[in-house]
């Protein structure tokens, strides 16, 4: 079984992703899970059951941190540059994340 098939977060996530972007689904290119890709470029995976590792640039984090960087769904560690964790601890934090998700597809396009 696909892990993202057992992830309802993932699944969530990608529907929203999906509305925010011109983003598409297809398997990471460095290990086998499920991602999500604008153009050629990998901008979301699902690292683990109810973890999302999300690329934002630094350019787009420092436009929306204002807004997420205390978001209980949100952590950041300032030593993996563009990417940033994402831990729903239910679907309705994935509702509150719309705008980040939009800021994270801008910074990649």
């Amino acid at each position: 079984m696909d892990n993202s098939e057992c992830d309802p977060f993932w699944e969530a996530f990608v529907t929203a992703m999906l509305a925010a972007g011109s983003a598409y689904e297809r398997r990471s290119r460095y290990a086998d899970k499920p991602a999500l890709y604008i153009d050629s470029r990998e901008v979301a995976h699902l690292e683990a059951p109810g973890i999302i590792d999300l690329r934002i640039t630094r350019q787009g984090w420092a436009q929306i941190k204002g807004e997420y960087a205390n978001h209980p769904a949100v952590h950041r560690d300032p030593s993996r540059r563009d990417w940033i964790e994402l831990r729903p601890r239910s679907l309705s934090d994935l509702d509150h994340l719309g705008r980040l998700l939009s800021a994270a597809v801008a910074a990649n396009t």
